[in-house]
């Protein structure tokens, strides 16, 4: 206990500053994650997409192409890993500072046509079967393949160098980074959703 009495005192002593962080972090991850839903709903206006919601505000920012039915299918915001630590922030996922990322994550409803390890089977197989393009546009098999999910890292110095009147600057670059990798991979999710639709 007597080690640790420096780090006692001293949060003691920047209590009020401490105190004043968890509100302070909030705004600063509400900033960063609406700029992120409007380089997405830009992209989606330009591809002529439907594009809902708001990640920060209500976890649920979805976007898909007209053609979609949406009870089947979209992409939207999550990590690649079900395991959400509350004690970490959304930021540390951005950033890449933890083993789990976050990124855009496509969705498809199994549950109408298969049980889940049919589900789970048959999305590996397009998978292995495009292996070579998702492999190059970044994207992984994702809750036990039952996703594919394509990473949207933030460099942390980048973004503490930017912060806040650069940040469409550095935030630019990983959100379109990851969007290139959808646009690339599309035709053969399109494809994917077309036939396990029929």
């Amino acid at each position: 206990m007597s080690e640790n009495n420096g780090v006692y005192q001293l949060i003691i002593e920047n209590l009020k500053m401490i105190e004043q962080t968890n509100h302070i972090l909030e705004e600063i991850q509400k900033n960063i994650f609406n700029h992120i839903d409007s380089y997405i709903y830009l992209w989606t206006q330009e591809k002529h997409w439907v594009c809902g919601g708001n990640f920060w505000s209500t976890k649920s920012q979805i976007f898909y192409p007209t053609h979609w039915d949406k009870a089947l299918s979209y992409f939207s915001f999550d990590l690649d890993d079900d395991i959400k630590n509350e004690s970490i922030s959304w930021l540390s996922y951005l950033n890449g500072t933890e083993h789990t990322k976050f990124g855009l994550c496509w969705y498809f409803s199994w549950g109408n046509k298969y049980k889940q390890q049919e589900w789970q089977r048959e999305l590996k197989k397009y998978y292995d079967n495009n292996r070579s393009l998702f492999e190059k546009n970044n994207v992984k098999l994702v809750y036990n393949c039952r996703n594919l999910f394509i990473p949207i890292t933030q460099d942390i110095s980048e973004l503490i160098e930017n912060y806040p009147n650069g940040i469409d600057t550095v935030l630019g670059d990983p959100v379109n980074e990851a969007l290139n990798c959808l646009n690339n991979i599309f035709p053969v999710i399109d494809q994917i959703y077309k036939e396990l639709i029929n």
